[in-house]
């Protein structure tokens, strides 16, 4: 097993990441979030004054 994971070490790490950014995204901007995005979305320019 172990010899797998080490000759596949690119391939399996590809995957892994690839998974978990999958995982991040979807759950960033998941639709049940869609107000909660809309209400903070002018936060940066919020107390810009100049």
């Amino acid at each position: 097993m172990i010899d797998w994971v080490s000759d596949n070490a690119g391939m399996t790490g590809l995957l892994f990441f690839f998974s978990a950014f999958c995982g991040i995204a979807y759950w960033a901007f998941r639709p049940s979030k869609k107000q909660v995005i809309e209400n903070h979305r002018f936060i940066p320019l919020e107390g810009d004054d100049a």
